[in-house]
């Protein structure tokens, strides 16, 4: 079903708003999962307790979320999508997931994953990547492909973002902010890697990193999402006047010192060899 650019960014924006599970770090390169020997396979890093079923059909209005709950030690979902699953454990967008399935778009599961102590952003990224393989039989292989994208880069003044030394904690680094006409999101030792791919979430296209930038960064990002500056409607349908602001490439530039290019070049890809259904435990 298509959907119009509006409803794909609220439909987005609020789904990652909940996605407060503790961000997979970026800055781990996914690597092909499709030929790990037994000895490997025991040594990959693992909830204590993962439980995963299909959702209950008649619980689905309940609403869809993954977060997690206070101290980085348990995460949920609930009506997730296995290709979610995967385009948010690997940090890609749908465009990079070749092959699989229809079913990986239609099948909602619900899961409760639990760790042996609190976890860092580093150390939860496998953890789901362990899940997706041992309870989907995820295998896949990568391949770079020629395909339209975006290039990230330092602007010329500079960047304008503000280093982040602190601990590496589990929470969210982009989350949303109040007190602001247009939405208003504000990073939290944020790396740019992972910058890069909530980008390519809101363009639908992927998003290279070119910046040069190591570390985390603090920030705060104000733009109106393309498809949201016309149209506009109050709570009983009435015409509101249109968001007035900059875009998401212009924002980029100006308040981060950051620019957004198109271009056409090589990106990872991620081909499903294999996957199953998971069960109820």
């Amino acid at each position: 079903m298509k959907t119009s650019m509006t409803d794909r960014f609220v439909s987005l924006a609020a789904f990652l708003g909940l996605l407060a599970c503790g961000l997979l770090n970026a800055d781990q390169a996914a690597i092909s999962n499709t030929a790990a020997s037994p000895q490997a396979e025991s040594k990959a890093p693992a909830f204590e307790v993962a439980a995963i079923k299909p959702s209950d059909p008649m619980a689905r209005t309940n609403g869809c979320f993954m977060k997690g709950q206070p101290g980085g030690q348990t995460f949920i979902g609930r009506c997730i999508t296995a290709r979610l699953l995967i385009t948010y454990s690997y940090k890609i967008i749908d465009s990079q997931l070749v092959g699989g399935p229809n079913w990986l778009d239609t099948e909602l599961y619900d899961f409760d994953a639990k760790a042996d102590h609190s976890l860092t952003r580093a150390e939860l990224a496998p953890m789901f990547q362990t899940m997706l393989a041992d309870r989907f039989k995820l295998q896949f292989h990568r391949e770079t492909r020629t395909m339209p994208a975006l290039a990230l880069t330092v602007d010329k003044a500079g960047a304008k973002m503000k280093p982040n030394d602190g601990p590496n904690e589990w929470e969210i680094a982009i989350m949303p902010a109040p007190g602001s006409s247009m939405p208003k999101f504000k990073g939290t030792r944020c790396p740019v890697s992972y910058l890069s791919w909530w980008i390519a979430q809101r363009e639908n296209r992927p998003v290279v990193d070119k910046t040069g930038l190591d570390g985390f960064w603090d920030f705060t990002l104000e733009f109106v999402p393309d498809g949201l500056g016309e149209g506009r409607k109050g709570p009983s349908g009435e015409p509101m006047a249109p968001l007035d602001g900059p875009s998401l490439a212009a924002a980029l530039r100006a308040q981060l010192g950051l620019k957004l290019e198109s271009e056409k070049g090589p990106v990872d890809v991620y081909v499903i060899d294999h996957v199953e259904k998971a069960t109820g435990n």
